[in-house]
């Protein structure tokens, strides 16, 4: 889980006592998360109701950092980001079946893109045809690793490389603003670039003031907003279930052809 493995590093690494002391308090509240989903059988409001009440807990000023007695947390501290939604989304994912298939990737990690052979010359290619790709920014991903395999025609051995394509690539925040979107732009055009079917999904609880995305012209496919805009500030139950429907039909995405026209009245282009 994401969020236990941040505080599993910083219960190893913090000093002060008191600060230990808060970290073992915020474990047992996630704790209480982790039994939510081992229990949850399919259905996400408990896990919800868990979360919102871990994101209410989390929020005691008693956590934050306190300048007179050095006590407590400061704001970039990673106790306080929203890793806790990668572990929403790894709920949903693991509802899959194709995270059972051979190869499939989950978790943060970086995508293979811009891939070429690069000999350096023409008289070289014979004995070194040098393939090269790079790799992306770590995101949070669903992934398929594919072994490719090349020789120049005529030669006996393959040269191997690994390389992770991109199905779903989701980026998650407290509060997504107008100032994000340039940045998340490019990321999603990476990824479309190193797989052209890949999809990006923005996962944020709130959206900054006044601010409305407009995904129309850009590499972004999806923008899910988990507190629906509630007074209250909740993730809202209806948002996550609404997430997992669209996670389910991309991953279970079918194609009508020509002649099922006849039944089913609709065709769909593949994207």
């Amino acid at each position: 889980m994401f969020y236990k493995e941040i505080l599993s590093k910083m219960l190893k690494e913090e000093t002060n006592p008191v600060n230990k002391m808060y970290l073992h308090e915020i474990n047992i509240k996630w704790e209480k998360i982790s039994n939510a989903i081992a229990a949850s059988n399919g259905d996400n409001k408990e896990i919800v109701d868990m979360l919102n009440v871990f994101r209410g807990a989390i929020t005691n000023n008693k956590y934050k950092f306190n300048k007179l007695n050095s006590k407590g947390f400061i704001a970039e501290s990673s106790i306080f980001s929203v890793n806790y939604l990668n572990d929403l989304v790894s709920v949903i994912i693991n509802r899959q079946k194709i995270i059972d298939h051979t190869g499939i990737f989950w978790g943060c990690g970086k995508f293979n893109m811009n891939y070429l052979f690069s000999p350096t010359s023409f008289n070289s290619i014979q004995q070194d045809l040098r393939f090269e790709q790079s790799e992306s920014p770590e995101v949070l991903f669903l992934g398929q690793k594919v072994d490719l395999h090349y020789r120049v025609t005529g030669k006996r051995n393959f040269e191997k490389h690994m390389s992770f394509l991109p199905l779903i690539v989701f980026h998650t925040f407290k509060t997504l603003g107008n100032d994000d979107m340039l940045y998340l732009n490019h990321l999603a055009y990476l990824s479309k670039n190193a797989f052209s079917k890949s999809r990006t999904i923005m996962l944020t609880e709130e959206l900054e003031k006044n601010f409305i995305p407009d995904i129309s012209s850009t590499n972004i496919d999806h923008v899910c907003v988990l507190t629906k805009g509630n007074d209250d500030n909740k993730i809202s139950v209806d948002a996550v279930n609404e997430l997992e429907k669209l996670i389910n039909n991309i991953l279970t995405e079918n194609h009508a052809t020509p002649t099922d026209i006849k039944d089913k009245s609709i065709i769909t282009r593949r994207r």
